[in-house]
């Protein structure tokens, strides 16, 4: 495995990499502002995005605001602009602890508005390459770099530093970078009350069975779809599926997250986010049935206990 300071070293080389190429390119073809071009087309992709809402764009507005608000009220943000923003990822890339509520979280709330799938995979056609000028660089490594991260599997800290070694306040400005990166706060926060003992890959299985009935396994497609033994499912009924496996298996449970080629990092990490937070949801009905307290309020010996009995593992093959 590598170490902990192999992975963003790794990252930044490939990004260096990409920004001198893109750059170059950008000099000699386009000499034109960067930066106005990648905003425009940066609220492009963002626009779309929220025209996507079934309740119209002003829903995801609507959310992002209430969400940045409730990161103003706890301290985690001074303001909203740019440089604030940065301040923040870089508490997460410091892997400092972040304390919220899982009723605060973004993934859930944004995934709990309704979509219109067709019209959201339209989306992604913005970032045809052959649309895309080589002055346009941020956004291309931007894209590059998250699908990269599907492979590497980092945790929220070692991310976070990735996007900070190629985002700059300016960029942390837009509202299309923002949004994709808002899962790190959830994650970091899941993390600081929720240790992850997941297993990065099969390497670390030999004291598992990952043949048996006690691995949940889930493939995920392009499409954004989920099939569970062999049967189409939805996020909500892959949820209770979850829940049901964890109860059931409590320390042996193993799931495995299978992704299409052509899967978005966002995609990967939807899933992985939910089905920790199904598991998180069986740790409290545990800890509130026969300890009477939430997780929370837990101490170290009785959390840990409660982890082990319905431990997090989640694994790509």
């Amino acid at each position: 495995m590598k170490t902990r300071n192999t992975f963003p070293f790794l990252l930044r080389f490939r990004v260096k990499i990409l920004r001198s190429l893109f750059l170059g390119l950008g000099v000699l073809l386009w000499p034109t502002s960067a930066f106005t071009q990648v905003e425009g087309l940066e609220s492009q992709l963002f626009s779309c995005i929220a025209q996507t809402f079934e309740d119209g764009p002003q829903a995801l507005d609507s959310l992002i605001n209430r969400f940045e608000g409730e990161l103003l009220s706890e301290g985690l943000l001074e303001n909203t602009d740019g440089e604030s923003y940065r301040g923040l990822l870089q508490r997460i890339a410091s892997d400092q602890g972040i304390v919220r509520p899982p009723e605060l979280y973004f993934g859930p709330r944004f995934r709990s508005i309704h979509k219109d799938s067709v019209t959201l995979n339209e989306c992604s056609k913005i970032l045809d390459i052959s649309t895309i000028k080589p002055s346009d660089s941020t956004l291309i490594q931007f894209e590059v770099l998250r699908e990269s991260l599907l492979h590497e599997n980092l945790n929220p800290a070692l991310e976070a530093l990735a996007y900070l070694d190629l985002l700059t306040d300016n960029d942390l400005a837009l509202p299309y970078y923002r949004l994709l990166t808002y899962e790190l706060i959830d994650r970091q926060a899941f993390q600081t009350t929720t240790p992850d003992t997941g297993i990065p890959t099969y390497g670390p299985l030999t004291q598992l069975d990952a043949r048996g009935a006690n691995v949940f396994r889930v493939y995920l497609n392009e499409r954004d779809q989920l099939i569970v033994s062999d049967q189409l499912v939805s996020r909500e009924q892959m949820l209770k599926l979850v829940s049901s496996h964890a109860r059931t298996f409590e320390q042996s449970a193993l799931y495995i997250i299978e992704v299409e080629p052509d899967v978005k990092y966002s995609q990967f990490v939807s899933v992985k986010d939910q089905i920790s937070l199904a598991i998180s949801e069986v740790r409290d009905l545990y800890s509130r049935s026969v300890l009477g307290k939430n997780l929370t309020e837990l101490t170290t010996s009785e959390q840990a206990a409660v982890f082990e009995k319905y431990p997090i593992r989640i694994v790509m093959p």
